[in-house]
Protein backbone atom coordinates (compact mmCIF):
# COMPACT_ATOMS: atom_id res chain seq x y z
CA UNK A 1 0.00 0.00 0.00
CA UNK A 2 1.27 3.45 -0.84
CA UNK A 3 1.72 5.72 2.14
CA UNK A 4 2.89 9.33 2.30
CA UNK A 5 4.83 10.28 5.43
CA UNK A 6 5.60 13.91 6.27
CA UNK A 7 6.75 15.49 9.48
CA UNK A 8 7.76 18.65 11.21
CA UNK A 9 11.52 18.93 11.68
CA UNK A 10 10.99 21.03 14.80
CA UNK A 11 12.99 19.51 17.65
CA UNK A 12 14.83 17.00 15.44
CA UNK A 13 18.33 17.09 14.06
CA UNK A 14 18.40 16.33 10.33
CA UNK A 15 19.88 12.89 11.02
CA UNK A 16 17.24 12.08 13.65
CA UNK A 17 14.41 13.30 11.39
CA UNK A 18 15.60 11.13 8.49
CA UNK A 19 15.97 8.12 10.81
CA UNK A 20 12.45 8.55 12.22
CA UNK A 21 10.99 8.95 8.74
CA UNK A 22 12.77 5.79 7.52
CA UNK A 23 11.56 3.84 10.56
CA UNK A 24 7.97 4.98 9.95
CA UNK A 25 8.23 4.07 6.27
CA UNK A 26 9.38 0.59 7.26
CA UNK A 27 6.70 0.11 9.91
CA UNK A 28 3.90 1.29 7.64
CA UNK A 29 5.02 -0.66 4.56
CA UNK A 30 5.05 -4.06 6.26
CA UNK A 31 1.86 -6.09 6.57
CA UNK A 32 1.26 -7.40 10.10
CA UNK A 33 2.28 -11.05 10.34
CA UNK A 34 5.17 -10.80 7.85
CA UNK A 35 7.93 -10.10 10.39
CA UNK A 36 9.11 -13.49 11.69
CA UNK A 37 10.25 -12.44 15.18
CA UNK A 38 7.42 -9.95 15.78
CA UNK A 39 4.19 -10.92 14.03
CA UNK A 40 2.44 -7.79 15.33
CA UNK A 41 4.93 -5.45 13.59
CA UNK A 42 3.36 -3.68 10.62
CA UNK A 43 -0.18 -2.78 9.66
CA UNK A 44 -3.07 -5.27 9.39
CA UNK A 45 -4.15 -4.21 5.91
CA UNK A 46 -5.91 -7.54 5.29
CA UNK A 47 -8.22 -6.91 8.25
CA UNK A 48 -9.29 -3.60 6.71
CA UNK A 49 -9.83 -4.64 3.08
CA UNK A 50 -13.47 -4.92 2.09
CA UNK A 51 -14.92 -2.36 4.47
CA UNK A 52 -16.62 0.76 3.11
CA UNK A 53 -14.11 3.64 2.79
CA UNK A 54 -15.31 5.62 5.85
CA UNK A 55 -15.03 2.54 8.07
CA UNK A 56 -11.71 1.47 6.52
CA UNK A 57 -10.25 4.97 7.06
CA UNK A 58 -11.23 4.88 10.74
CA UNK A 59 -9.81 1.38 11.20
CA UNK A 60 -6.60 2.30 9.41
CA UNK A 61 -6.21 5.51 11.44
CA UNK A 62 -6.54 3.57 14.69
CA UNK A 63 -4.11 0.88 13.52
CA UNK A 64 -1.53 3.48 12.47
CA UNK A 65 -1.87 5.41 15.77
CA UNK A 66 -1.46 2.25 17.87
CA UNK A 67 1.51 0.89 15.92
CA UNK A 68 3.39 4.21 15.83
CA UNK A 69 2.84 4.65 19.57
CA UNK A 70 4.21 1.15 20.18
CA UNK A 71 7.10 0.98 17.72
CA UNK A 72 8.21 4.60 17.24
CA UNK A 73 7.87 6.46 20.57
CA UNK A 74 10.04 9.35 19.33
CA UNK A 75 7.04 10.79 17.47
CA UNK A 76 3.33 11.46 17.79
CA UNK A 77 0.92 11.41 14.89
CA UNK A 78 -0.23 14.98 14.35
CA UNK A 79 -2.95 14.05 11.86
CA UNK A 80 -3.80 11.64 9.05
CA UNK A 81 -5.50 12.48 5.76
CA UNK A 82 -6.57 10.06 3.04
CA UNK A 83 -6.75 10.00 -0.73
CA UNK A 84 -9.48 7.59 -1.77
CA UNK A 85 -9.89 6.33 -5.31
CA UNK A 86 -11.75 3.36 -6.77
CA UNK A 87 -9.26 0.76 -5.60
CA UNK A 88 -7.09 2.34 -2.89
CA UNK A 89 -7.05 4.30 0.31
CA UNK A 90 -3.74 6.15 0.55
CA UNK A 91 -2.89 7.54 3.99
CA UNK A 92 -0.93 10.78 4.33
CA UNK A 93 0.59 10.70 7.80
CA UNK A 94 1.97 13.83 9.47
CA UNK A 95 4.13 13.43 12.57
CA UNK A 96 5.68 15.67 15.19
CA UNK A 97 8.40 15.06 17.77
CA UNK A 98 7.07 13.44 20.93
CA UNK A 99 7.56 15.30 24.17
CA UNK A 100 10.17 13.72 26.36
CA UNK A 101 8.96 12.35 29.68
CA UNK A 102 10.50 13.86 32.79
CA UNK A 103 11.78 11.02 34.94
Amino acid sequence: MATVIEGSMEGFTLEEYLDVKKCLETLLSVAAGEQPLDRDFGIDYNGIVGYPPPVAKNMLSLEIQEKVERYEPRVNIDYIEFDVNESQIIPHIYFIKAEEDDE
